[in-house]
């Protein structure tokens, strides 16, 4: 049982910490049976599609080339380098939120045994039994958390396309995924207990600042080619020793307000 959570009020420091220490607890031997299946999931789903997506862009290159003088055909291998560069940094937000979405009643499992390894409990439908019976209730939260994903990220597209302005886009762009991981890896101890999304957004959105560095330490390590496949799970853990900090919190200040 974790004894190191602080109930007082939030900050970035607590934020971190708790990213620290849901890390480790990732890897202890309470989560480390719940942690293989995701990782398994994460692997070969990115592994195929990469593949996939690699030999269908390639074979369109060297078609393409084959028109081209045979003194140009080392175009072929530097534009297929370019290419797998492409897909490998792609892939690691694309397929990385399909891969989540698949995972997502496993990750619900893997966040009841990180809250029961945090404070000795954990929600009513916890095991494989649970996890199964909820398989609708995870998926149909998965889309919500991507609906209000979606029009957030096709703003930061338009804004990538409007002259000028696209300079922001950058900073836009990493702001918005910082949030959606904290958002996305807090949601599932939220979701065990049942709590409805609005809430769950609300709690991370009155300690904004906090909030955002932890999403964004998550969103740097999910853009690293590799580590990117073992980040979810341990993710999650981080997640549901925030989600004990942001439920704690919220009790505090609702008994000073009593």
């Amino acid at each position: 049982m974790d004894t190191n959570l602080n109930s007082g009020h939030i900050t970035v420091s607590t934020a971190l910490t708790s990213l620290a220490e849901g890390f480790k607890l990732a890897f202890s031997k309470e989560c480390r049976p719940y942690v293989l299946i995701p990782i398994l999931i994460n692997i070969i789903l990115l592994s195929l599609a990469g593949w996939a997506a690699f030999r269908f862009i390639t074979g369109y290159i060297f078609s393409w080339i084959d028109a081209l003088p045979s003194f140009l055909a080392f175009l072929a291998y530097l534009l297929s380098f370019i290419a797998a560069a492409l897909i490998i940094f792609l892939s690691c937000y694309f397929f990385s939120t399909v891969a989540t979405i698949i995972a997502s009643p496993f990750y619900g499992l893997l966040a009841d045994r990180a809250e029961m390894a945090i404070h000795g409990q954990q929600s009513e439908d916890s095991g494989f039994a649970g996890v199964i019976k909820d398989i609708p209730r995870c998926l149909k939260r998965e889309l919500r958390k991507q609906l209000w994903y979606l029009p957030l990220v096709l703003l930061c597209v338009v804004i990538m396309l409007i002259p000028v302005i696209n300079v922001i886009s950058p900073v836009a762009w990493f702001i918005l995924n910082s949030f959606m991981g904290c958002l996305q890896y807090t949601d599932y101890a939220y979701d065990n207990h049942k709590v409805p999304f609005a809430q769950m957004k609300g709690d991370a959105m009155r300690h904004a600042f906090p909030s955002f560095a932890f999403g964004a330490c998550i969103a740097v390590l999910l853009a690293v080619p590799l580590v990117n496949l073992f980040v979810p799970p341990a993710a999650v853990c981080a997640g549901t020793r925030y989600y004990v900090l942001l439920r704690d919190e919220r009790a505090a200040a609702a008994v000073q307000e009593a």
